[in-house]
């Protein structure tokens, strides 16, 4: 079979570098029973370090399949799969890792599926009408415009209040099952910066447990307690919990006035 050189399809200079960079691997020795009459110097084993690295290597992209996904039906890829499946398994990948873990989260995402978007576009509808009715005087309309202007304030507080507490629940989770190089936040909301670019995830088998794990346990920043399915959305659970953004925002000012 005709056989193209190692590089070829590849960055050049990236190839040449890890070939390069294995080579001297497999030029080092090691010690055997160093401090004993028996002490001899062998070459490393270097079948155990290529398998070191190319686990490494999967981990650091999601996975075996992110590792093989150029040509996954490929014989030799179906070797480089047992030699990791057996080396470290895929349950055991996140441990492998040498850069930190990309975590990508759109709190609007989230807070859609819960119906909490849903229930903030209802409140600065409603604050927006409030705001351009005819006939206001000068102190009513500064007062309807700050309750406006406080209800999206305190929304974008959530976003980042929720994004903080799902982070904490991530890494603990990913640190149970043996991550030790941290984790980045990637904030693909879409008023963030680098939006477009940020917005593509590698979602993977760890990344669907760990989404479906930290959107149960995460709690929400409008009541404080986790999201509640019972009765319908956790929005529904926000409205009979009295934690509206409308009313959120009168009991901030009644607290105000009192204070």
């Amino acid at each position: 079979m005709d056989r193209t050189h190692p590089a070829a399809g590849a960055d050049d200079a990236l190839a040449g570098r890890a070939i390069e960079a294995l080579t001297s691997l497999a030029r080092q020795t090691r010690v055997r029973g160093r401090g004993t009459p028996a002490e001899a110097t062998e070459p490393v084993d270097f079948a155990d370090l290529a398998a070191q690295v190319l686990t490494s290597v999967a981990a650091n992209l999601g996975g075996v399949d992110a590792l093989l996904a150029g040509r996954p039906g490929s014989w030799e890829a179906d070797l480089v799969r047992q030699l990791i499946e057996r080396y470290a398994g895929e349950e055991q990948m996140l441990a492998w890792r040498t850069e930190p873990y990309r975590l990508h989260l759109s709190a609007d995402d989230v807070f859609a599926d819960f119906g909490i978007s849903q229930l903030y576009d209802a409140d600065l509808d409603a604050a927006i009408e409030a705001a351009s009715a005819d006939g206001l005087s000068d102190e009513q309309a500064d007062a309807v415009g700050a309750r406006e202007t406080a209800i999206e304030a305190l929304y974008q507080q959530d976003r980042d209040a929720y994004a903080a507490a799902y982070l904490d629940v991530a890494r603990d989770w990913l640190a149970k099952r043996g991550l030790t190089t941290g984790v980045e936040l990637v904030r693909t909301d879409y008023d963030h910066r680098g939006y477009s670019q940020n917005r593509q995830p590698e979602w993977n088998v760890v990344n669907d447990a760990l989404d479906e794990h930290a959107r149960r346990n995460t709690p929400l920043p409008q009541t404080g307690a986790l999201p509640d399915w019972s009765n319908g959305t956790p929005a529904d659970a926000i409205r009979t919990a009295g934690r509206t953004y409308a009313e959120r925002v009168d009991q901030a000012a009644a607290g105000e006035a009192t204070s």
